[in-house]
């Protein structure tokens, strides 16, 4: 069974992600992150306060639409990546969604084999969540994939 836009994406970014460039404010000590799908049905910033596993990071891989090129072709994907992320003792939420950009960027820069990937960028946008700011910046990974 072939795997849908979403899921190739998530495999393609668990696959590139690199946790050494993803590094707290000291730029050594690395965060804990996670490529999850988007809008899980739980609170988002649950997943910064998990008791088992919280995370630094997520990178959440969206709905995408998809364009149909001729029949037999294949199919244009249009994949949103939201990168979240959270102050925390260590960590300044605008430098760890910046590295984390960074990272995307790097991983579709250097691993655009099977299917050639490019991102554009969205806008940033922080929600106060009382407590939590939560920063946040939407990518739109487009890639070719063949039938």
């Amino acid at each position: 069974m072939s795997q849908d836009a979403r899921q190739r994406t998530k495999v393609f970014l668990d696959s590139y992600l690199d946790n050494a460039n993803l590094t707290k404010d000291d730029g050594e000590t690395q965060v804990a992150f996670a490529v999850i799908f988007s809008q899980p049905n739980y609170p988002l910033q649950s997943e910064f306060r998990a008791a088992a596993s919280p995370v630094d990071l997520l990178y959440c891989v969206g709905t995408p639409e998809s364009e149909g090129l001729p029949v037999g072709v294949g199919y244009i994907e249009h994949v949103p990546i939201t990168i979240w992320c959270i102050d925390k003792t260590g960590i300044t939420g605008t430098k760890l969604r910046w590295k984390a950009e960074t990272e995307l960027r790097r991983v579709c820069k250097e691993h655009p084999e099977g299917s050639l990937r490019t991102l554009d960028r969205m806008s940033d946008n922080e929600e106060n969540l009382g407590s939590t700011v939560l920063y946040s910046v939407t990518y739109i990974l487009r890639y070719k994939r063949h039938r």
